[in-house]
């Protein structure tokens, strides 16, 4: 009689524990269709909204409950909670920066090119903006010449400016063109057809025309932009005197700089708000040596060199807000800033003592010689100027040589026969 009672007793505990086995597995179950339609809820929420953090619809407690309620009912595992500790722990303080600025609607980068003063590309580069166009002229400056305007279909030239002074940074919106006396630091601006010069502002040494705004970057490391209508100048963020800023873009609401700290030798990605110059944020993570460098943000895409594990470089554009990468051209010289216009990018090459303006069709990845100019060594500060319908190449072919002019249509590649050169205040074959 007692080895049948003891029998089932031992029967029920099984079926107790299987019962229990049983209810911890369709538990579980529970939780693991649960977590798959957790995660494709996510996944669907950080594709509608980059910005949308999973951490604020986890409901942590609930979780942590839930995992207690697992371990100790369904598994009669009793979980231990340790008392916390009361002593205080000190931590060195460090500087947090802000949160990156690494997103945005790409609205905000909707531009309407034709209120471009000249492109970015032009103005970064060696020529430092000696070229730029807007309607059917293009504008150039030679050095200690004046500032001249170019006739496409005649190929013909008149003087815009008869003062020899050595103006870059040319930027051309409607009846007025802008530049800057890089002997005094003075933006000026006179009208397209010519006449007095009027001095806009003083110790400016870069200058982008984008709408009613110059944004410029000042002798005195400062940054900001200066309204066309009654020639405002507003501040919005002046660097420390040890550091450098650099001019890389803007959005229709804000302002892209770096900034370089040569003793440690690292940029800072910087951006502040057009309208809030105490809304300053890091657009990229910081960068040492040359791992990143010729950095320009047109249109809404960065395009920079990226320097490769086998220290070489390959020409790279990225649009903002995105992780993705395209690399346009590998192995490539690291000259100067490439100058973007409409699917077209335009860089240099040097070797053989030849230095190449080429065009790359983005949308082709077809590449072909726009200039060339012989005898240039790496000394020599030759840059791309890039204009309606031509490309030119300004700057000297050496340390010592004086400067040269040469340039060609877009719709003919390179050669001795269609090369136009800058002799005697006019263009000639």
């Amino acid at each position: 009689m007692n080895e049948l009672k003891e029998r089932e007793e031992k029967r029920k505990k099984r079926q107790k524990a299987k019962k229990k086995s049983s209810v911890g597995k369709k538990f579980l179950m529970v939780i693991a269709v649960l977590i798959v339609a957790f995660a494709a809820f996510i996944i669907t929420m950080k594709i509608c909204d980059p910005d949308f953090e999973i951490a604020s619809v986890l409901p942590i407690k609930q979780i942590e409950q839930a995992v207690d309620f697992v371990k100790e009912d369904v598994f009669s595992q009793t979980t231990t909670t340790e008392p916390k500790s009361t002593t205080t722990t000190t931590r060195p303080t460090t500087t947090v920066k802000a949160d990156n600025y690494d997103y945005v609607e790409f609205s905000d980068f909707d531009f309407d090119t034709s209120l471009q003063g000249n492109q970015l590309g032009n103005l970064l580069n060696k020529t430092q903006g000696a070229v730029t166009y807007s309607s059917s002229y293009i504008y150039y400056s030679i050095s200690n010449k004046g500032v001249y305007r170019f006739e496409p279909n005649e190929e013909t030239n008149s003087k815009v400016n008869v003062d020899k002074y050595n103006f870059k940074y040319l930027n051309v919106l409607g009846d007025y063109i802008y530049f800057v006396d890089t002997e005094s630091n003075k933006l000026k601006k006179s009208q397209v057809s010519g006449g007095d010069m009027v001095n806009v502002a003083d110790d400016i040494s870069f200058a982008y025309l984008y709408n009613d705004k110059i944004y410029y970057i000042g002798t005195d490391n400062s940054v900001g932009y200066i309204t066309t209508d009654d020639m405002s100048k507003i501040t919005l963020y002046t660097a420390p005197s040890d550091k450098e800023v650099q001019f890389v873009g803007i959005s229709l609401s804000r302002i892209f700089f770096t900034q370089y700290d040569e003793v440690a030798d690292y940029y800072e990605y910087i951006t502040v708000a057009i309208d809030d110059k105490s809304d300053k944020q890091y657009f990229m993570d910081d960068s040492t040596g040359d791992s990143m460098t010729y950095l320009q943000l047109e249109c809404g895409y960065f395009y920079y060199y990226q320097k490769q594990s086998d220290d070489t470089f390959d020409l790279c554009r990225q649009k903002f807000g995105s992780e993705k990468t395209v690399t346009l051209i590998e192995d490539c010289s690291v000259l100067d800033y490439p100058i973007i216009y409409s699917n077209r990018l335009y860089y240099a090459t040097l070797s053989d003592g030849k230095y190449k303006a080429r065009e790359l069709n983005m949308n082709s990845m077809d590449k072909k010689t726009m200039v060339t100019l012989s005898d240039v060594d790496s000394s020599g500060n030759v840059g791309i100027g890039y204009g309606y319908q031509y490309v030119f190449l300004f700057g000297s072919k050496t340390a010592d040589s004086d400067p040269v002019y040469v340039g060609s249509c877009i719709y003919t590649s390179s050669s001795g026969d269609n090369k136009i050169t800058f002799k005697k205040g006019k263009w000639t074959y």
